[in-house]
């Protein structure tokens, strides 16, 4: 029985004592009922034992009990929640939604990560990033994000090797010519030729993440709410590494890309004639053998095109109204251009040149190196102000919004440009 049970039970039992002891007072109880009586006190005796042990293991329990703390202006309540979902990317979603859910105050996040979350796991990894003005994501989670945007950003999926970046800075060796071997007669020197390397530094470049936040959202927990953070971030993320990756100069802290470097190298071949059939399989062809020409291995080549480049390929038929490239219909993961993969991101422009041009990037992308900061931090703002998508000016605190920065750090290079091929003023 509880607390309530025993108390109701032992004031049933003492009703029956009270009639019996006013019997006793007028001097009318039997023999029979004094026999009843020594009865229902020693059961009111045990009750009363019983009732103590449990009142006293109440106080204990009270005495090491935690305030609930109330999120979003929410009443406080005691609530059982069920063990925490595991899914890709719920370390890095959940911590976004406990710092918003603090105000940025890193004690009540790491508490709303424990008691709504219930992921222990991300309230631990907020309490040891204590003091130092922002979350710090351990590694596994950073991996996890890593992961998550490999899928989503062309480069990464074309074959890009990642590596880490040891205390934000890795010299790596380049090799723009290879050694050459020879057939010599008994008794003659080899005339032998060393390769002739240079050098890829990679130095961490800061790419922060702003992600707007309504606050009807704050304090909420579900996986729903946890994704839709999490694509939004994701999605900027991956859209900003692919213009880095390919098209950023390395000026204003950027990443020297794909671009600039093939440039630089004389690795470009730019677009002539009329946009038919003929001309345009001849300019594929081009490509590829100026890679093949560059000593390149082929372990991993592929293509970077943009939207509109894409769908005039896959469009193109014969004389017998055959698709010429059919294999560009198959499904993700297995489309590919001449035999090699094919990707398309529309942060390749299409307003170049004269106004319509645009780019084709092939290149063989076990050369192309991304170089992973060993760190990503993640901050609060009630009052930020951040640029929209309309190149808009807006306050957070005006639309009832917060923002969430993310701030990660990488570099990319390449350890043979002569493996990079750019076609330009492309207008198909």
């Amino acid at each position: 029985m509880n607390l309530e049970e025993i108390r109701r039970k032992r004031a049933e039992v003492n009703a029956q004592i009270q009639l019996l002891a006013t019997k006793e007072a007028e001097g009318k109880i039997t023999a029979e009922e004094v026999e009843q009586f020594e009865k229902l006190s020693s059961e009111i005796d045990s009750m009363t034992a019983s009732l103590q042990r449990l009142e006293k293991a109440e106080q204990m329990a009270a005495s090491v009990a935690q305030p609930v703390t109330a999120f979003a202006g929410e009443s406080a309540a005691v609530h059982i929640k069920a063990p925490a979902e595991q899914y890709a990317g719920s370390s890095v979603a959940r911590t976004v939604m406990a710092i918003a859910a603090g105000g940025g105050d890193l004690g009540l996040s790491a508490k709303f990560a424990k008691q709504e979350l219930n992921d222990s796991g991300v309230s631990m990894a907020i309490e040891t990033s204590g003091g130092s003005g922002a979350a710090l994501i351990p590694q596994n989670t950073l991996d996890e994000t890593i992961d998550l945007l490999r899928p989503k950003t062309i480069v990464r999926r074309l074959g890009a090797v990642s590596i880490p970046l040891p205390n934000g800075n890795l010299s790596m060796p380049s090799m723009s010519s290879g050694a050459s071997s020879g057939y010599v007669g008994e008794g003659v020197d080899v005339k032998a030729t060393e390769s002739q390397f240079g050098d890829v530094k990679l130095s961490a470049k800061s790419m922060i993440t702003l992600v707007p936040m309504s606050n009807q959202l704050i304090g909420r927990a579900g996986r729903n709410i946890e994704e839709l953070v999490l694509n939004d971030m994701v999605n900027s993320m991956a859209a900003r590494e692919d213009k880095a990756f390919l098209r950023d100069d390395g000026t204003s802290n950027t990443p020297l890309g794909f671009k600039a470097a093939a440039t630089t190298a004389g690795r470009t071949v730019p677009w002539s004639g009329t946009a038919d059939l003929a001309t345009i399989d001849a300019f594929l062809d081009s490509l590829i053998l100026k890679l093949m020409e560059s000593d390149s291995l082929l372990i991993k080549p592929g293509w970077g095109l943009s939207p509109r480049t894409y769908m005039k390929l896959a469009g193109m038929r014969d004389g017998n109204g055959n698709k010429v490239y059919p294999e560009l219909s198959l499904p993700v993961g297995k489309r590919n251009l001449k035999g090699w993969p094919v990707e398309f991101t529309t942060t390749i422009p299409t307003n170049l040149g004269t106004g319509s041009d645009t780019e084709i990037y092939f290149a063989d992308f076990n050369d192309v190196v991304i170089g992973e900061g060993e760190q990503m931090s993640i901050d609060f703002s009630k009052e930020a102000t951040y640029i929209d998508s309309g190149n808009n000016m807006v306050s957070a605190f005006a639309r009832n919004q917060s923002l969430i920065r993310v701030v990660m750090e990488h570099d990319i290079g390449f350890r043979h440009v002569e493996g990079l091929v750019l076609g330009t003023g492309v207008t198909w």
